[in-house]
Parts: C-alpha cells; sequence; structure tokens
C-alpha cells in the first residue's frame, strides 16, 4: 500500500473514497487543493525520490509546516512531522499498526472528537 508523503493516512480520513481518493491515487491532485494544481508536499517528495517527508534532510520545512487547512490551523502540520518522525523511526508498517490501535483519524478538527461532516 503507498501512502502519502505527508504523514496523513487516507484510509483514515473521513473524506476518503467519499468525496476524495487521496494524493496517491490521484498523482498529487486530491480533492481539496485550491489554487495549485498538484499538491506541492507530494510533488516535492516525488521529485526527491522519498517516502515521505521524514526522511528528507530539510524536515520540517517551510513547505511542509505551511501547508495545512486554515480552517483547522498550523497544528495539522505539527500534528503530521509528529506522525512522520515516529514513522521513520518505527518504520512503515509498525507505524500503521499503532495509527489503527490508536485510532487516530484525519479530516476532523484535531483533539475535538467531532466528526467533520462537511470536510472539504
Amino acid at each position: 500500500m503507498k501512502l502519502p508523503p505527508c504523514g496523513a493516512y487516507c484510509k483514515n480520513c473521513i473524506a476518503y473514497n467519499k468525496v476524495c481518493r487521496g494524493c496517491v491515487e490521484t498523482d498529487g491532485k486530491p480533492f481539496h487543493l485550491k489554487g495549485v494544481d498538484v499538491c506541492p508536499i507530494w510533488q516535492c517528495a516525488l521529485n526527491r525520490k522519498l517516502e515521505h517527508c521524514g526522511f528528507c534532510r530539510e524536515f520540517p520545512c517551510d513547505k511542509f509546516l505551511e501547508w495545512y487547512d486554515p480552517r483547522r490551523g498550523i497544528v495539522t502540520s505539527l500534528r503530521r512531522a509528529g506522525l512522520l518522525a515516529l514513522r521513520k523511526k518505527i518504520g512503515t508498517e509498525a507505524w500503521l499498526k499503532w495509527i489503527e490501535e490508536k485510532g487516530i483519524k484525519f479530516g476532523v478538527p484535531v483533539g475535538s472528537g467531532e466528526k467533520n461532516e462537511n470536510y472539504r
């Protein structure tokens, strides 16, 4: 299974397979892009031939930190940075297991416990 380089796990996103197919399946064009043709995080990782941003020597760069939904705030970038640091440390397979065990979700307001039915 290919995963996005940004630290998200599409399978655990409320928008996945509803209004979004993710960046891997769409060549860096998830549904939520506004004002750009391709996700700059996806494109950067692809250009650098990196499995994910956590393997980049510049991580976390300004591009990564500034790529977030303004409705939800920069905390989403910081959350993904932490998840990528863990993924780099324990490996993708163990990381996926950990994400599932902890019930980590994406596409919802961080820390709210709410479901965001209007996520776009």
